[in-house]
């Protein structure tokens, strides 16, 4: 489940920051959640990339860990 964190973005719109990661999540999910939040549509204000250990078993797996922020258009 993505869990949008709101906040105010640097055009005074609403804005989102948004954590997509875990096995089989991409960023696709995240641009999904965004376009629900945002109607009119959306700007990216940033996004990352990076990895996380996820433990599985006895052993740890790496998993991709995607990070957008976004600013709905008025």
């Amino acid at each position: 489940e993505i869990e949008p964190v709101p906040f105010r973005g640097p055009n005074s719109g609403e804005a989102y920051s948004m954590l997509c990661s875990g096995m089989g999540r991409t960023l696709d999910a995240c641009y999904q959640k965004a376009g629900e939040l945002c109607p009119n549509g959306y700007t990216i204000i940033d996004r990352s990339t990076g990895t996380i250990a996820v433990p599985s078993g006895d052993s740890v797996l790496a998993a991709p860990q995607h990070r957008i922020a976004i600013e709905c258009k008025q």
